[in-house]
């Protein structure tokens, strides 16, 4: 097995390294991951009150952690490396950083609206909540 070889070598090279996989759907988690290997989306949010859960062999996500990003069929894509966090309210995120999550158009507009439902469907959403912004850059594509 292909990718059973390459996620044995990732495990040894970046042996802290946490796992990624983005969005709430196998489609989502196919594009998105794609998005990532690209260098289009340099950036993902959390709600901070579910920060605690995100978390990699290492402890919490920090600035310099290393993550493999996987599709919907567990095949590892990039492995990514944490470069920057923010701490804001929802109401706050800036058009920059809405940018940088390389969904859709990339407006401010388009993230308020995904990330408003996807936090509501999971029960956390409020304009004034508080969420990590969480900036990576690609450092090894695959």
């Amino acid at each position: 097995m292909k990718t059973d070889k390459i996620t044995k070598l990732l495990e040894s090279k970046y042996p802290k390294a946490g796992r990624w996989v983005f969005g709430d759907s196998p489609a989502m988690h196919d594009e998105l991951a794609e998005l990532v290997a690209k260098g289009i989306k340099t950036a993902t949010t959390c709600p901070f009150s579910l920060y605690d859960s995100y978390e990699s062999d290492d402890g919490k996500i920090t600035v310099g952690n290393h993550y493999t990003v996987f599709d919907s069929k567990e095949s590892p894509v990039c492995v990514a490396r944490v470069t920057a966090m923010h701490l804001m309210q929802f109401s706050e995120m800036t058009a920059d950083l809405a940018w940088k999550e390389g969904e859709g158009d990339r407006s401010l507009l388009h993230w308020q609206l995904e990330h408003q439902r996807f936090f509501e469907s999971i029960g956390v959403f409020s304009p004034d909540m508080e969420i990590v912004v969480i900036e990576f850059k690609v450092v090894e594509k695959l």
